[in-house]
């Protein structure tokens, strides 16, 4: 699909075009004098020479400025000159507008851009072989710059760069849900399209600094501010998390939309247990308190969500807790019901395992549906390798690595280490022994809800739901309270072929179960402190690459299969039946578009967004067009003025074809907006503006005040959901009053818990928060 821009401030008569520039810089020719500078620019404001500077097109400026590689010069100079937004990458030869935030397309902009600024995107300029040309097995191969002590960064973003599901959407998709989501703040979100679409480009740098996502990631956690080293699997899952806090939407599955359609209310939410809700992306805890075996300094220890449980799981949940648990359940609530939310996050990482527990005495089997976002392994000792390779056939070895063999130095030398630094052992091994049942006994006993009463059980666990994209984590560090360890054992883990086919449920709904590698990102060094590489298969070159920092050099297979593992990612392999069909589609719309009168009288809409993950996605799913339309089958209100960038027409034979193939819907041949929806907004809207105005006028009495009795107490967790709310970043209500957090019971009595998180408001503040949402306890500062 052809990117389009709508940036108006080229027509600012400021930009007049480069003819100016030509002169003054006495070379004949555009291309030419673009050329040059090119080749022998520096930065004027730090004197940094390079290729990936700025220029600003400004007619009275034209200075040559650095970008985030270096000390961002050129983003300082628009901060300084407001009206100088357009900026020209000597490298890229694209143009980045800072006041929309976004790249301008001068080819294909609306309003169309000033004829002498278009002169030199000309077809004839853009072919010219003046320009400088970078072969396209290049893209996605660009080092990242240290910016003290974050190796553990650099690995997680190269591994996530080369996750083609996940970049594709940032490429085609994130553009679009950036404008949609004016209402939130997507700081991190932005910094990492914006560092995707410069490592994907048609011309990227050597080299770049992810200032803006660092900036972004320290903005969010505190544990990430400083120098100090970090767990890169630790930042994975804190990155993620806000990822998809950022980029959630919620939706309805198809049983909730038939029951919204019967009863035709658009202001009533379907009806669903907390058993049943989608379980959000929420990232893991340790095994247990008195030992964690993530990474050197782990400080991440539970997901930042809140936690829900069923009344009925409660003993069943605690005996679940005990054991090694791959995520823990969750769920996002709004006031009365619970709101199922996704994002490309959830899409391309979640998937979900059935935790169950089964009781000796009456043999009843309880269920529970965990969602987990990558699966923490623990790496077997020589005693469990044994009892493993017992218990489970060693089906995986015949591999499908065979092409991948150690040489007898390489065997003789594992086998030195093992005797050292502990066994070698397999992924499958790993695997077996995450997945191998665990006796409840003695202090681990399990509350049976039948003989209500404490009994021995059994704990198994199978996967009912396989992820897009496999993250497995290898527990290699060991934190003891006197001291850290780290397990170096060499796990061997297949490239190829990766059959996940064993620990499924036998009603699992995954079609594909074969995995192969797509990167990996490896610790050397110890416990106390060490660096962190990555290894990733550069999709465009079909090329192992290793990203060390600013370094990116070609590898062998045999030097990623002989690595030590930390994490791994594993995507679906594609099928070539859904190759086949990917290809059937396209020339389907090709047929179209040539012939009009064979695509029938009907139009039909599918999201932009799901038809990206067609088009990467070994398992795509069923078609979601609720990223557009609402409840009720019309656009949603804050869409309908970007129909070209939230949905694709499509003819009645491809849309047939789709829906025969996957499913879902809803069917969408008619794009109008929703006047219940839009009447909603508006209440929605005038909620805010009255709720804000009334704070402000409030807060401004209590300021002036000298004395104001009493003074009431209000977490600020609670507090910042509600400002998200009336200043448009969210659009659902923050819930009822929280304060029990920021509260300990003393004598019987609630009061302020030292150093909390809290802010003081007046007694008419606190009337409003209160009477507007409910909830408590009220706590009293000063009566």
């Amino acid at each position: 699909m052809e990117k389009k821009s709508q940036c108006i401030h080229a027509e600012h008569p400021g930009f007049s075009g480069l003819a100016e520039l030509s002169s003054k810089a006495n070379l004949n020719g555009i291309s030419k004098s673009l050329t040059s500078l090119a080749e022998d620019a520096h930065c004027q404001a730090c004197k940094i020479p390079g290729r990936n500077l700025w220029l600003c097109l400004h007619s009275k400026c034209y200075r040559i400025l650095c970008g985030e590689t270096h000390k961002d010069h050129s983003s300082d100079h628009f901060q300084d000159y407001n009206n100088h937004c357009l900026h020209l990458n000597l490298n890229t030869f694209r143009i980045w507008c800072y006041k929309c935030e976004g790249e301008m397309f001068p080819l294909n902009n609306d309003p169309v851009i000033n004829q002498n600024l278009l002169t030199l995107f000309s077809k004839e300029n853009v072919q010219s072989d003046h320009l400088p040309r970078v072969k396209c097995e290049t893209r996605g191969i660009v080092g990242l710059q240290n910016l003290g002590n974050t190796c553990y960064l650099n690995a997680a973003l190269q591994a996530l760069s080369n996750v083609p599901p996940m970049t594709q959407y940032f490429l085609e998709c994130m553009p679009i849900t950036d404008r949609d989501k004016e209402i939130k703040r997507t700081s991190l979100a932005k910094a990492y399209r914006n560092l995707i679409q410069n490592v994907w480009s048609e011309h990227p740098p050597s080299t770049i600094a992810p200032t803006s996502v660092l900036y972004a990631v320290k903005l969010v956690f505190q544990m990430f501010r400083g120098f100090q080293q970090h767990d890169s699997q630790e930042f994975l899952r804190c990155f993620m998390d806000q990822l998809h806090e950022e980029l959630k939407e919620p939706f309805l599955d198809a049983r909730e939309r038939e029951e919204l359609s019967e009863n035709n209310q658009s202001d009533e939410d379907s009806e669903q247990s907390e058993s049943e809700s989608y379980l959000t992306c929420d990232s893991g805890v340790s095994d247990d308190e008195g030992s964690s075996q993530s990474g050197p300094n782990a400080t991440y220890r539970s997901g930042r969500r809140k936690r829900t449980r069923s009344s009925s799981d409660s003993e069943f949940s605690d005996a679940l807790d005990r054991s090694p648990s791959p995520r823990n359940t969750s769920v996002e609530a709004s006031n009365s019901s619970s709101v199922k939310f996704r994002s490309i996050v959830s899409d391309v990482f979640d998937g979900q395992i059935l935790s169950s527990v089964e009781c000796l005495t009456c043999n009843l089997i309880s269920n529970r549906m965990e969602t987990f976002q990558d699966l923490s392994l623990p790496i077997p000792s020589r005693d469990q390798l044994y009892v493993i390779h017992q218990s489970v056939p060693q089906t995986w070895s015949q591999s499908e690595d065979e092409s991948v063999k150690q040489g007898w130095i390489s065997w003789m030398w594992n086998y030195v280490w093992g005797w050292f630094w502990g066994p070698n052992g397999h992924l499958y091994d790993c695997l077996s022994a995450f997945f191998s049942a665990d006796e409840l006994k003695g202090d681990n006993m399990y509350s049976c809800e039948k003989c209500k009463k404490l009994r021995n059980g059994i704990k198994f666990s199978t996967i009912e739901v396989l992820p897009e994209v496999l993250t497995i984590h290898l527990k290699r560090f060991r934190h003891e309270p006197m001291f850290s360890s780290k397990i170096s054992s060499h796990i061997s883990f297949p490239i190829r072929g990766l059959d996940m086919k064993p620990w499924l449920t036998r009603d699992c709904s995954s079609k594909i179960t074969i995995y192969d590698l797509i990167a990996v990102i490896v610790h050397h060094g110890t416990a106390g402190g060490g660096h962190y590489t990555c290894y990733a298969l550069n999709e465009p070159s079909s090329q192992w690459m290793e990203f060390d920092d600013s370094s990116a050099r070609p590898v062998s297979v045999e030097t990623v299969a002989n690595c030590q593992a930390y994490v791994l990612f594993y995507r679906k392999r594609r099928t070539n039946e859904m190759d086949d069909f990917r290809r059937h589609i396209a020339n389907l719309t090709h047929q179209e578009l040539d012939a009009q009168s064979n695509g029938g009288l009907l139009q039909f809409y599918i999201s932009c967004k799901w038809f990206c993950k067609f088009k990467t996605f070994a398992e795509p799913g069923m078609i979601h067009n609720q990223d557009f339309l609402c409840p009720h089958g019309g656009v949603q209100p804050l869409k309908i003025e970007r129909l070209e960038e939230v949905c694709l027409p499509v003819s009645a034979v491809v849309w047939e074809a789709l829906h025969t193939r996957f499913g879902g819907g809803p069917a969408c041949n008619r794009l109008f907006r929703c006047p219940m929806c839009h009447q909603k907004q508006e209440v929605m809207d005038k909620r805010r503006r009255e709720e804000l105005d009334t704070f402000l006028d409030l807060q401004r009495d209590f300021q002036n005040e000298k004395s104001s009795v009493p003074i009431y107490a209000i977490a600020m967790n609670w507090f910042r959901k509600w400002e998200n709310f009336v200043k448009n970043r969210n659009s659902s209500l923050p819930g009822p009053v929280e304060n029990l957090p920021i509260t300990i019971l003393r004598n019987g009595n609630r009061v302020l818990r030292p150093s909390s998180d809290f802010a003081q408001l007046s007694a008419a503040l606190w009337h409003l928060f209160h009477s507007h949402y409910g909830g408590g306890p009220e706590v009293i500062i000063r009566s």
